[in-house]
């Protein structure tokens, strides 16, 4: 069901590239917000999928030439290594955008992003979903010393085919997290690797410090974000997107409720709405960056 009424004039005329495995994800989310016009893809199977379940919808393939008409904007599906240049040739087409995270896979071409897209006074907007969840929203962001835990574990070989490193993979979901929380830059950083499993620890001026533990075939699967501050614990997991629990003392409170909005929905509706240049994308990248130096030096 589509957005009707008052709101359908904010619905931009969405294209979206790459129908992979999150791509569908966005697909349908858009779709049911009225929104999707166009799908883009390089390779035949995708595209016909697309034309199956979206048969309202123009199917096009990608990417030399790319036909940008008849969309308001361009929403990135892609593996993260081609993102920076299918975003920049929609804004350079006057198009708004949407990025799946990471942004771009090097902080340079994510600034230069940026500029592109505040010179012609376009959106740009960088998929975070963690952000969108609903008990992540509910645990406040520290005022002063506080402690940070991200633990985003799979325990096979991840969901995606498409990203070829958990480096750009679960990392960033932790990145923007850690961003979250505490919006300043790290002052030092270690960072060790375990196969294909990431440790980082970052330590803040203030003495607040964001532990993070991503990784694949780590024999379970694990969504979880504790953030401490004097005697209040709160705890988030992804089981219920919309719930976070505060423990202090003996005393457990939990806040949200247990069903609520999609994230994804809720973070779709939002790019819908947006204004502006998104500027968690490049810091993102570039904290992967910091821990990518960090790995190599160790």
């Amino acid at each position: 069901m589509g957005i009707t009424g008052e709101n359908m004039g904010k619905v931009k005329r969405i294209g979206l590239c790459g129908f992979g495995y999150w791509g569908k994800n966005l697909a349908r989310c858009f779709n049911e917000l009225g929104a999707l016009k166009v799908i883009y893809d390089f390779n035949m199977a995708p595209r016909e999928r697309a034309r199956e379940n979206y048969p309202h919808v123009d199917v096009r393939p990608t990417y030399e030439g790319v036909d940008f008409s008849g969309i308001d904007a361009m929403v990135v599906a892609t593996p993260p290594e081609t993102h920076y240049v299918i975003a920049r040739d929609a804004l350079k087409a006057g198009k708004d955008v949407f990025i799946e995270k990471p942004i771009t896979t090097s902080y340079n071409d994510a600034i230069h992003l940026t500029e592109i897209a505040k010179s012609k006074g376009l959106n740009l907007m960088v998929g975070h979903v963690y952000l969108h969840n609903g008990g992540i929203k509910r645990i406040p962001v520290p005022v002063g010393k506080a402690e940070l835990y991200v633990q985003l574990l799979n325990e096979g070989r991840g969901p995606s085919p498409s990203t070829r490193d958990v480096l750009w993979a679960g990392l960033p979901h932790a990145c923007s997290l850690a961003l979250h929380f505490f919006p300043d830059m790290p002052d030092w950083i270690e960072a060790k690797r375990e196969g294909e499993r990431i440790k980082a620890t970052l330590e803040y001026w203030n003495g607040s410090v964001a532990h993070l533990d991503v990784g694949d075939n780590t024999g379970r699967k694990l969504r979880r974000v504790e953030l401490d501050q004097g005697s209040s614990r709160y705890l988030f997991d992804v089981k219920d997107p919309n719930l976070c629990f505060l423990q202090s003392g003996i005393e457990v409170k939990s806040f949200g409720i247990a069903m609520g909005p999609e994230p994804l929905l809720e973070e779709c509706k939002a790019f819908l709405d947006y204004q502006g240049v998104d500027s968690m994308g490049p810091k993102v990248v570039k904290l992967i960056e910091e821990i990518q130096g960090c790995l190599r030096s160790a």
